[in-house]
């Protein structure tokens, strides 16, 4: 079995990977969905560290390749008969930088590209899906570079993508709130940091720790290493529950599947990566 504690969804979009849907991964892609028919083409999707953000949106772009998949049975919600991906993992430089690299032009006729592709994909019935992961560096050097710049810039592309007639989507991925990245600012480019914000739809991707302590428990069934009696695990877990650490209703086969690890680690541990 391999192992990675993080994806890239520049470099790893074509590569297999064994998503497990969870619930929370179903909702999301919900509100998404009804949030998109609704008017809205730019979103924020904010989770800790470690709760699947990025999966979500190679499982996502892998489901509407394909036409269809374990995520999404089919993408003809959004009304395109394909789709284009532009991918990006934020650096602690300016967004118009990155995106002019991905779209093969200079940053100062970055939304004329963008209108040209747009245009020739509308021509052939396709949808552009441009994603963002690690949006919390961008936004971070935008505080700290230039703040009003770069807000406007971030203001302009959100503007952009949100005009109804275009079949274009943006997500992007946060680990807090979009104002947590402006606690430096003044207040007068935290109201402008506000306005930006309000261009973006928010979803939380929020992963309860025994669902993440199902996803591992997954993954390890697949090895063959012998488990003992679960006799003391039984106390422990017990334990945990009656000082609720985990949830009472979490199944004693995902605890076992655990092994060599106990209801109260795993769940210390779980919660400890995502600090």
């Amino acid at each position: 079995m391999s192992y990675t504690p993080s994806v890239n969804i520049e470099f790893e979009v074509g590569k297999e990977f064994n998503y497990i849907v969870t619930p929370n991964a179903q909702s999301v892609l919900g509100n998404i969905v009804s949030s998109y028919q609704s008017g809205a083409h730019s979103f924020t999707i904010i989770g800790t560290y470690g709760t699947g953000k990025s999966s979500f949106i190679m499982a996502l772009e892998r489901d509407l390749k394909n036409n269809g998949g374990k995520l999404m049975s089919n993408g003809k919600v959004f009304g395109t008969s394909g789709f284009e991906f532009i991918n990006i993992v934020g650096d602690y430089a300016p967004l118009s930088r990155q995106l002019a690299h991905k779209l093969g032009c200079e940053s100062s006729n970055i939304f004329e590209a963008l209108g040209n592709l747009c245009q020739s994909l509308k021509k052939r019935n396709r949808f552009l899906l441009i994603a963002i992961d690690e949006f919390g560096k961008i936004l971070e050097h935008a505080a700290n570079n230039n703040p009003e710049q770069e807000l406007y810039f971030l203001q302009k592309l959100a503007e952009f993508v949100n005009v109804g007639s275009r079949k274009v989507m943006l997500l992007t991925t946060l680990h807090q709130n979009f104002s947590a990245y402006a606690a430096k600012l003044t207040d007068a480019q935290k109201n402008e940091w506000s306005k930006v914000k309000g261009r973006f739809k928010e979803v939380v991707f929020v992963e309860p720790v025994e669902q993440l302590l199902y996803l591992a428990s997954q993954q390890l069934e697949q090895q063959t290493t012998s488990r003992p009696a679960q006799s003391s695990g039984e106390v422990v877990t017990d334990l945990a529950k009656e000082y609720r650490i985990v949830s009472k209703e979490i199944e004693p086969a995902t605890i076992n599947s655990l092994y060599p690890l106990d209801a109260i680690s795993s769940a210390c541990l779980t919660m400890g990566i995502q600090r």
